[in-house]
């Protein structure tokens, strides 16, 4: 979760203090780094966006607290991005918060990671030349294009606990030009891998 500050009165240090928590368990992420970004441009019909990191990243105690002060402009907007130590990323959702100079308990959830190890074996009899694509549907979407006739290993890094997460591959033969599409459902469980095996 992405989380707005609207900045009002003079130039001057803002206070942030709050908690980043994993979202799907609410428990905080200790050691989580804590990054400012202010808005540039545009407005409300779009044609903007949030520009570097201001100094930071401001990382959270062992219990997942941080606060710090930042420079704000008066009539900016600014952004508060999370990222734990194994992996955690902020979700892509926003919250405004207009309480003025002073941020207080402020709760930045974030999603924890995870992993599709691929496997790709090709076995006998072979079904010629083609290429084989990989796609992972979830919070990112991944493509690999790769020939046939060769095995393979590599590891997907996602989201855990995504609903209706899966694995579709396609092999596209250049004999009789065919293409047959597969389809497998996954459960990520939090700082997990899951492997998923294809076979043609």
């Amino acid at each position: 979760m992405l989380l707005l500050l609207s900045s009002c009165g003079k130039e001057g240090p803002t206070l942030v203090s709050g908690l980043v928590v994993d979202k799907d368990t609410d428990q905080p992420v200790p050691n989580a780094e804590v990054q400012v970004h202010a808005f540039s441009g545009g407005g409300s019909s779009g044609g903007g966006g949030y520009g570097p990191a201001l100094g930071g990243p401001y990382r959270t105690d062992a219990d997942g607290k941080f606060a710090f002060t930042f420079e704000a402009d008066r009539g900016k907007t600014y952004r508060l991005d999370a990222y734990g130590p194994l992996g955690h990323f902020s979700v892509d959702q926003g919250v405004e918060v207009e309480n003025g100079r002073t941020n207080r308990n402020l709760r930045i959830p974030v999603q924890a990671p995870g992993w599709v190890r691929v496997r790709i074996i090709d076995e006998p009899p072979t079904i010629g030349e083609g290429m084989l694509f990989v796609g992972c549907i979830g919070p990112k979407d991944y493509n690999f294009r790769l020939p046939l006739q060769r095995e393979e290993s590599f590891v997907i890094a996602t989201g855990a606990n995504i609903p209706n997460a899966s694995l579709c591959w396609t092999v596209r033969q250049d004999v009789g030009r065919t293409v047959t599409e597969y389809q497998q459902k996954l459960t990520i469980p939090s700082l997990d891998t899951v492997t998923v095996t294809i076979r043609f």
